[in-house]
């Protein structure tokens, strides 16, 4: 029977179908998997078209195949499609007029019961997770100012609140914070009892895809600084500045090599119960196990060519004490020609373990509209040999 030709289309359909004039396209499985039946990967396509105009769509958006029909179409009818900036993968798909499908990383969680409530609460994991950035930054600032401290005891209280006490010279001093949630990746601290016994420190802790930022600031002492941890496949870089009375008193640059290889066994950086938190099924290229309570885990793809240079990636923020994980991917790609650069998010959610039997995953903004219809803001318990 032939299809009525009329049709309504939805505004998001007739966007897509005015697409032309792309200058790149990028089409790339987010976290690595190899081959059309491999597991756990999302499949997800970047395009730079018109002024400058930029558009991501993941297998998990019920737009992408017209979105990826579309991209065929212009690629296909473009006088000369050599022109068109991609790596030597995305032009075998172009060419092949195919697209790999397979499992997504998240589609285990379409069809399980979607909460709106959370069962576990994320904030009560707040001070277990930043209680260790406060005991190195206060150990950190006693031994610059030339004064050596010892952790006496440490209480780890609900919703962020917690307190160290600290062996200074001959007395004891007992140090309050409090942490507060700005949005999923930007963090406040509040700390009294700092340096002095009314000193205060306001810490502002930002989480990006690959780094860790960490800036902090002591009205009563005049002391601000700053400390970065930038996370890639080879070494990590960090970088420490602190100034007292606005002269900088101490910086410090490092890098350590990644020591996690092919032969490396995940089990001698992560607990048996943080296991549960990491994506099922994959190894990371390199962890770094950092001085506040944070292992950072890095999965990586690599595909570049002499245009072009591809980088994808899934970053895990793991706080092993906290049973809590920030999970993130992204890809980019870059023409080494002309400088053209597409990034964009595929999907991010957060695994927290209650430590016996479940772990609770949040889905937080992403892309596509699958994703946000169906998972964006809602909360899956899932017993924890499933996950």
């Amino acid at each position: 029977m032939i299809k009525p030709v009329f049709r309504k289309m939805s505004q998001e359909e007739m966007f897509i179908e005015g697409i032309k004039d792309i200058k790149m396209v990028h089409i790339y499985d987010l976290t690595g998997t190899s081959g059309i039946g491999g597991k756990y990967g999302v499949t997800s396509a970047l395009i730079n078209y018109g002024d400058n105009e930029k558009l991501n769509y993941t297998e998990n958006d019920h737009c992408f195949t017209a979105f990826v029909n579309k991209i065929f179409q212009v690629y296909n009818t473009t006088e000369d499609n050599d022109s068109i900036i991609m790596d030597d993968t995305t032009r075998q798909i172009m060419e092949a007029g195919k697209v790999p499908r397979h499992e997504s990383i998240l589609s285990k969680y379409y069809d399980s019961e979607k909460l709106d409530m959370p069962v576990l609460v994320n904030s009560s994991t707040l001070s277990r997770r930043f209680e260790p950035l406060v005991e190195y930054l206060i150990v950190g600032l006693y031994k610059t100012m030339g004064t050596d401290v010892d952790i006496i005891d440490i209480k780890r209280g609900w919703r962020g609140a917690g307190r160290l006490l600290i062996h200074v010279g001959s007395e004891n001093r007992t140090i309050f914070f409090k942490v507060f949630e700005i949005n999923e990746s930007t963090f406040s601290i509040k700390v009294n009892g700092c340096m002095t016994e009314h000193g205060d420190l306001l810490i502002n802790v930002n989480l990006f895809d690959d780094v860790l930022s960490v800036s902090y600031k002591s009205e009563s002492e005049e002391i601000e600084g700053s400390s970065q941890f930038k996370f890639s496949k080879d070494n990590l870089l960090e970088m420490h500045e602190i100034r007292k009375n606005g002269e900088q008193i101490f910086y410090d640059v490092n890098t350590y090599d990644n020591t996690f290889t092919e032969e490396s066994k995940i089990e001698d950086h992560v607990s048996v119960l943080s296991k549960w938190l990491l994506p099922e099924g994959l190894k990371p290229c390199a962890v770094y196990e950092l001085p506040m309570g944070l292992t950072y885990l890095l999965y990586d793809i690599a595909d570049s060519s002499d245009e072009v240079e591809v980088k994808t990636f899934c970053g895990v923020f793991l706080w092993q004490d906290a049973s809590y994980a920030d999970i993130r991917g992204w890809s980019e790609i870059k023409s080494l020609k002309s400088g053209l650069i597409l990034k964009n998010e595929a999907f991010r959610f957060i695994n927290l373990s209650d430590n016996k039997e479940y772990v609770q995953s949040t889905f937080l903004t992403g892309t596509g509209s699958r994703y946000i219809e169906e998972l964006e803001g809602k909360y899956i318990i899932c017993e924890r040999k499933s996950v």
